[in-house]
């Protein structure tokens, strides 16, 4: 037994069993939540309340979640938030009224959040190349999205909250069983901190570094414009003339375009410099924008789908570790993650409510040219962002 939990710990298969089952799990959650409440009989602007409730918690919370990261180790921080996920999701599953529901569903938002970051953070930490780790979280949420409609109708509509328990569980063992090298560092980074020959590190020390509230500016900007066209898509499609089935198998292949930028990530990410990975997936949202908000015939339509949807997406994920592994203190890498993320989730609530009310009143391409602008000011920003290559960060080899 000692010998097979000594093979097991920080294994392949322990990265692939993490990355595969958070990633499931994340799917199990997110997929048909809007679907599976109109059909518990509560209106849309119901589901509207409960997002938007559990964007702003996860908002609030992201840079505690990072701060106690960093401060007390990814391990005992982790494996709470791993077991609370599945404990709000046992209590959603029989949240007797929308209240309990809105709380259970925020609680589940935050915490499978909370852990983001240090899950994306271990697969450039991994004895593995990132793109053969980080691939399996792109099937992992493939597969799920296709079992959470099957499962919804086969079985019961709450079955798809059961099955967040259940592959939370498998992603713990998975979770439990590694060992990156971001774990050996760490109690050297909180010996440092707490050490009176060096300057103690908090959030407003990383809120003091310039460079990094100039990057989050631009992380908002792309969060809000991909966050909209993101939720709105499938409704332009379909207002194309194109059936729901027919626009759900169009972003379904889409997603399965991050499979191989993950797998060649180690080719180009740490050889290409952080100003030009941003450029590039600016430019290809900008792309994506004029064909949508010119309202171009239903083939470019397509075509801009598969370049500027799921690309962009998981480039920005990468080069988001890459720049802030380059920009912010080594102490403070997770609370840097979460902080971006919480400027993303803030981008993305507000770009909703305002995309919403312009595609309401003026129609979809209306709304995409307005995003257009925005990522167009975001392009700008990168233009004048001065910031280190990276490449010597070695991150993805």
């Amino acid at each position: 037994m000692e010998r097979l939990l000594a093979k097991y710990t920080n294994s392949y298969a322990s990265y692939v069993i993490l990355f595969f089952f958070y990633d499931l799990a994340f799917a199990f959650f997110s997929a048909l939540i809007s679907v599976y409440l109109i059909g518990k009989g509560y209106s849309a602007s119901q589901v509207s309340l409960l997002i938007s409730v559990a964007a702003l918690a996860n908002m609030v919370t992201q840079p505690v979640i990072g701060s106690l990261t960093d401060k007390y180790g990814m391990r005992p921080v982790n494996m709470v938030m791993f077991a609370a996920t599945c404990v709000s999701a046992a209590l959603f599953v029989i949240a007797p009224n929308f209240l309990v529901i809105v709380g259970t569903y925020a609680a589940m938002n935050l915490l499978m959040n909370g852990v983001n970051p240090t899950v994306e953070r271990m697969a450039t930490s991994s004895p593995y190349s990132f793109g053969s780790i980080r691939v399996w979280g792109s099937v992992g949420f493939a597969v799920g999205t296709q079992l959470t409609g099957i499962i919804y109708d086969a079985i019961a509509p709450v079955a798809p909250y059961v099955g967040v328990i259940i592959a939370m569980l498998i992603a713990i063992f998975g979770f439990w069983g590694t060992n990156p090298r971001l774990a050996e560092t760490e109690a050297a980074n909180i010996e440092a901190s707490e050490s009176d020959e060096v300057e103690p590190v908090s959030t407003k020390t990383l809120l003091s570094n310039k460079k990094f509230l100039y990057y989050l500016v631009l992380q908002i900007l792309f969060s809000a414009v991909t966050g909209a066209a993101y939720s709105f898509c499938p409704a332009f499609l379909t207002s194309k003339g194109l059936e729901a089935s027919t626009a759900s198998t169009i972003l379904a292949v889409a997603t399965l375009l991050e499979i191989p930028l993950l797998l060649f990530s180690s080719k180009f990410m740490d050889k290409i410099a952080n100003k030009t990975l941003l450029m590039g997936i600016f430019v290809l949202v900008v792309i994506e924008m004029v064909v949508y908000g010119l309202n171009m015939p239903l083939p470019l339509v397509i075509v801009a789908t598969f370049l500027g949807r799921h690309p962009p997406a998981i480039i920005n994920i990468m080069t988001n570790m890459k720049v802030v592994n380059t920009i912010v203190d080594a102490r403070q890498q997770i609370a840097g993650l979460a902080l971006v993320k919480t400027c993303q989730s803030f981008g993305t609530i507000i770009s909703n409510n305002i995309g919403g009310r312009i595609a309401d009143a003026a129609g979809y391409p209306a709304m995409f040219l307005f995003l257009l602008a925005m990522i167009a000011v975001g392009l700008a920003g990168v233009v004048f962002f001065q910031v280190p290559s990276g490449n010597d960060k070695k991150l993805f080899s």
